[in-house]
């Protein structure tokens, strides 16, 4: 091993917060007729991240393919500064069409890159078997505070300096972290990340893998419920009769709630499977999903963030945890590459079908029902995937 890779931890940890706030958490601030939403209409601006979203999980296969046969060094110094371009555009950016050409040709591939993916793939590459659980809950602690610390940064940055100002110094910042974790990043590690894949692994194999399909299609129902919560349930909330201000609030102390989970849920999962931690979480989700369905007793919307901040946060780490533990650094770049696209891609239509069922039906009690059972089942195939050997 060339040197220590636990700083190379917590700085691609660092690396995928920081982008996560500036993006994801950012986004949200973007769109006001504070920002950019001053600037461009709020459905080109959606049209564009849904559109960085989408080529994001397009990228992660083949993306995986490639650090599984030559490592991870140069991912994130190549992925900070796509960013990094791709926000400088997007605040130069004076009609839509370079606008939305900034989200999708680089900000999109560019979160590829800086993202959890490559951070679990640098876990498996350079750490020792033994503490990659710790690795995971640390790497994702960290992700945690994205929202918590992002959310009044990039406010408070777009009221002093404009959102143009704002985006350009944060896109800067990614780009130096993505450098430094580069940098940081062991040239081989642990293993060598090329080892053991003198063989090629063909799609046709990875679908032949019957646990790999179960708990793969399981993860994407689960982020159907997923999305769906997370674009609608303030909207369901205060349809409920709850003031905006206490349902916002909430859905921030969530993301306080979930970081102990990120880290106990993959300590726990490293001492017995992680597909069995991973599957207790679910259930935590499905009965957080649950608590939508109904308009009342009042208590259920507190509830349902308490327990969904229990849930959420663990979630992540434990499918790289159980992927690790059934595939160790075989072709696991690959693997969770394909597993990425897939839950993105498919999983991401959990917003639209909420709020198509929303318009249809007139109320919440339908959506949210079909979040659920897409939990539910969602469940019941991670438990199967647990169950089943792997071919």
């Amino acid at each position: 091993m060339d040197r220590n890779p636990w700083p190379a931890v917590v700085a691609v940890g660092v690396l995928l917060a920081v982008a996560f706030g500036t993006i994801l958490y950012g986004f949200s601030i973007y769109v006001t007729d504070s920002a950019a939403g001053a600037d461009f209409s709020s459905s080109v601006l959606s049209f564009a991240y849904t559109g960085s979203v989408v080529v994001s999980g397009l990228v992660a296969a083949p993306l995986g393919r490639w650090m599984d046969r030559h490592g991870t060094r140069s991912v994130a110094a190549v992925g900070g500064l796509v960013t990094c371009a791709g926000l400088v555009a997007f605040s130069v950016a004076g009609s839509s069409l370079p606008l939305v050409a900034a989200w999708w040709l680089l900000i999109g591939p560019g979160t590829a890159m800086v993202y959890y993916e490559p951070a679990f793939v640098v876990i498996n590459q350079t750490i020792e078997t033994s503490v990659r659980p710790r690795a995971l809950g640390v790497v994702t602690v960290i992700g945690g505070f994205a929202g918590a610390i992002f959310l009044p940064l990039v406010e408070a940055m777009n009221s002093s300096l404009g959102w143009r100002p704002t985006v350009r110094v944060l896109g800067l910042i990614i780009g130096g972290l993505g450098l430094g974790a580069a940098a940081l990043t062991p040239r081989r590690g642990a293993r060598s990340a090329a080892s053991g894949l003198q063989a090629r692994l063909a799609f046709r194999d990875v679908l032949a893998d019957r646990r790999f399909v179960l708990i793969t299609v399981g993860l994407i129902l689960t982020f159907v419920a997923f999305n769906g919560l997370l674009a609608h349930r303030v909207d369901r909330f205060t349809e409920a009769g709850f003031a905006i201000q206490t349902v916002a609030l909430l859905a921030g102390a969530a993301s306080l709630i979930s970081l102990p989970g990120r880290y106990l849920g993959p300590m726990f999962g490293g001492r017995s499977h992680g597909a069995s931690v991973l599957a207790w979480f679910v259930l935590v989700l499905v009965i957080a999903t649950a608590l939508t369905i109904p308009s009342g007793p009042d208590w259920f919307m507190p509830t349902h963030f308490v327990v969904y901040g229990l849930a959420f946060g663990a979630i992540l780490p434990l499918r790289a945890l159980a992927m690790d533990q059934w595939y160790g650094t075989d072709h696991y770049g690959r693997r969770m590459g394909i597993q990425q696209t897939a839950t993105l891609v498919v999983g991401g239509t959990g917003a639209l079908l909420a709020g198509v069922l929303r318009d249809t039906t007139g109320n919440w009690t339908v959506p949210m029902t079909v979040l659920t059972l897409a939990a539910a089942s969602g469940l019941v195939l991670i438990v199967a995937a647990n169950r089943v050997g792997r071919y």
